[in-house]
């Protein structure tokens, strides 16, 4: 087989979002495949839990391994496999059910190895066998499909055998997921874990953020993990698996403890940064809450001020940072709709009216800006603390420390929750570093700096947290270069 990219056409009849069906490179099959037979060059059977066109295992079929692919839509003639037209989470539910809850499955495959659905919550296969799917999950949550795909491996897989997968990556970071990375590290061996480029899929219209992992079922036979960041391309990273050009960890130095039982997989994250979690986190010290979910915004806010209709509504500075204005006016009786509609919902009322900071939701940036009095504020993170914190604390948010921390390791997707901001670490600061920093953003707010213009403001609050720090200059470099390239770093 050639290592050029093999590309999948999808049947347009089928639905690719409901599906969450999208090809995998050849040159990622190929490199998952070789590792796999490194680990166990005696294996005999293989299981693809959501085998598509069979691009994962045609190297397996060519190195002899016994095939079984299950799929929900037979998306092809199969030569390379016993195909079995099947949703895999009914095949592990059939096989849950003979045994008791807490029994694993130990079926006989000696590999694992998938692509699996990049769909979430949403889809109807989940809304409608919620209940089911609780009762076979439990802990692990029922948040996306890959994340059950993933768990569901696992839990089949006997001692000793081979699960690899490239996923979706928020898993690695993601709160909601801590359950599926506790089965991964107690259950588990880690062989590798490498994050995947931006524009893997874009020629399959996904902007979708993924890694490659390589477990082994059993602690015992945890090694040295092998270790990627994303690199700034595709073609890079065909070029260093190729290569094998990967960094080598222990376990505890991929592992970000983040509160009791909580904990992040974070990759190449030196030294400085990990002790900076040692210090309290913003929730330890402030409040960190979301407030209105309209259900209906057209319906419940206006975009210009006008009777019924006057008080300011805030949900998502986006890139800006500082200042940014108000996203539009809701209604006054917001309080007694709350009560009448069954989805407009006002969480943490004693907040609303207070002034406090207000952050970013969606997108690569990560941005706080000032929150006046007398302003309401949506299901974004919003921060609430004393007056005298609130300038510098805005300053500090707005840093490139702060952007590598949210966005190189607390989070790996579009959506930034108030339970990733108030994980942020609160570095300990002198009081003259407050008072400039809080000279800094007062005075950006007061000018309603655009983006362009904050660039400048954010180079001297780096300044002063790296004197603060005392980070080598590399570091800083790195820091600096993460923030300014999130589109290829993220």
């Amino acid at each position: 087989m050639g290592r050029n990219e093999k590309i999948v056409v999808f049947d347009e009849e089928y639905d690719r979002r409901e599906l969450g069906y999208y090809s995998t490179p050849t040159f990622i099959s190929t490199f998952i495949t070789k590792k796999m037979l490194e680990i166990n060059p005696n294996g005999k059977s293989a299981l693809d839990p959501c085998v598509g066109k069979g691009e994962m295992i045609f190297n397996l079929y060519k190195s002899g391994i016994k095939i079984d692919g299950i799929d929900v839509h037979n998306h092809c003639n199969h030569k390379y496999c016993n195909f079995i037209q099947n949703d895999f989470i009914s095949f592990y539910k059939e096989k849950k059910c003979d045994l008791l809850m807490d029994q694993k499955i130990n079926l006989s495959y000696d590999y694992y190895i998938a692509n699996p659905p990049y769909n979430c919550h949403e889809i109807d296969y989940i809304k409608d066998n919620k209940k089911k799917l609780n009762s076979l999950f439990g802990k692990i949550g029922v948040h996306n499909m890959y994340s059950m795909f993933i768990s569901s491996m696992i839990d089949c897989a006997k001692e000793g055998s081979i699960i690899a997968f490239i996923s979706a990556d928020s898993f690695m970071t993601s709160r909601m997921h801590n359950p599926l990375r506790k089965q991964i590290i107690d259950e588990c061996a880690i062989h590798y874990i490498l994050l995947c480029p931006t524009d893997l899929f874009w020629d399959q219209k996904a902007d979708v953020r993924t890694c490659i992992m390589i477990l082994q079922k059993g602690k015992k036979f945890q090694q040295k993990i092998k270790t990627l960041n994303r690199p700034k391309n595709k073609d890079l990273l065909d070029l260093l698996l190729h290569k094998e050009d990967f960094n080598e960890s222990n376990l505890e130095s991929i592992l970000n403890y983040s509160g009791k039982d909580q904990f992040e997989f974070v990759i190449d994250m030196p030294i400085e940064i990990k002790n900076l979690f040692e210090n309290k986190r913003i929730s330890d010290l402030f409040k960190c809450l979301t407030g209105i979910s309209t259900g209906n915004d057209s319906k419940y806010i206006s975009k210009t001020k006008k009777n019924g209709f006057e008080i300011p509504f805030y949900k998502n500075p986006g890139n800006k940072k500082f200042y940014c204005e108000n996203n539009g006016f809701i209604a006054n009786n917001y309080l007694e709709i709350d009560k009448k509609i069954k989805n407009f919902m006002v969480r943490n009322k004693s907040y609303m009216l207070k002034e406090g900071i207000t952050c970013s939701s969606m997108g690569l940036t990560f941005g706080a800006c000032y929150l006046p009095k007398n302003s309401t504020f949506g299901v974004n993170s919003n921060i609430f603390c004393s007056k005298k914190d609130i300038w510098w604390l805005i300053a500090y948010l707005n840093s490139s420390l702060v952007t590598y921390i949210v966005r190189g390791l607390l989070i790996r997707s579009n959506m930034i929750t108030s339970g990733y901001v108030s994980k942020i670490p609160i570095i300990p600061l002198s009081e003259i570093s407050k008072r400039k920093l809080s000279e800094l953003a007062s005075t950006s707010y007061k000018k309603k700096v655009t983006p362009k213009d904050s660039i400048l403001i954010i180079n001297k609050i780096d300044k002063i947290l790296f004197e603060e720090l005392k980070f080598s200059k590399k570091i800083e470099t790195d820091i600096k270069h993460f923030s300014s390239n999130l589109q290829a770093t993220v």
